[in-house]
């Protein structure tokens, strides 16, 4: 639970990956976030299926109190989450759809502004079919003001379900799956009480 932001998309051509590392590494360091190098040059001059091998090529930065950003790819220039790709759960062509996922709630909303407008730079310098899907509504709107109204639910929502749970305890015998139920009828009674 928690404002996030989803994206996927591939890298123009192999030849940007080191420019695109050198950049965000800049990005990094003048941010003082930590920051992980992966491979740095993928093994071909040309995305082809005859460089097929299980490195994982680019950077991942993580700003405070904010979940890891991947800029990390596969053999093919895909955008793919280094986490989800040793997982043998999930297929090769799985990794190629699947969109990666960042929770920026409780960075806040300046760091969730600055992050949208660096994808914005590394969107048009550096990656192709590339969609971004913000719960903050900056992406789309630029508006300043609705992403704060924005961070402001979801943390008046987290703050309401948090004190619910600390203040309505599970019954002896209660699954979790009834005590949440329980629960989330319990808020929507108070949410219509509230409106009406």
């Amino acid at each position: 639970m928690g404002l996030s932001f989803h994206y996927k998309g591939a890298l123009r051509n192999p030849t940007l990956l080191k420019k695109l590392i050198e950049e965000v590494t800049d990005i990094a360091q003048a941010n003082q976030w930590k920051f992980h190098v992966f491979e740095e040059a993928f093994p071909s001059p040309i995305f082809t299926l005859d460089s097929y091998n299980d490195s994982i090529y680019g950077i991942c930065f993580s700003p405070p109190n904010c979940e890891v950003i991947c800029l990390t790819f596969r053999f093919n220039g895909k955008m793919c989450a280094f986490y989800n790709f040793e997982s043998t759960k999930v297929s090769v062509n799985e990794l190629d759809e699947n969109y990666l996922s960042v929770k920026t709630q409780f960075a806040g909303p300046e760091i969730h502004k600055q992050l949208m407008i660096i994808f914005d730079y590394l969107n048009k310098k550096y990656f192709e079919n590339f969609d971004l899907s913000d719960e903050g509504n900056y992406w789309e709107t630029k508006n300043d003001q609705l992403l704060q109204d924005t961070f402001e639910k979801y943390t008046n929502l987290i703050n309401g379900f948090d004190s619910l749970l600390n203040n309505i305890p599970i019954g002896e015998n209660e699954t979790i799956e009834a005590y949440l139920i329980r629960i989330a009828e319990i808020n929507n009674k108070k949410n219509d009480t509230n409106e009406g």
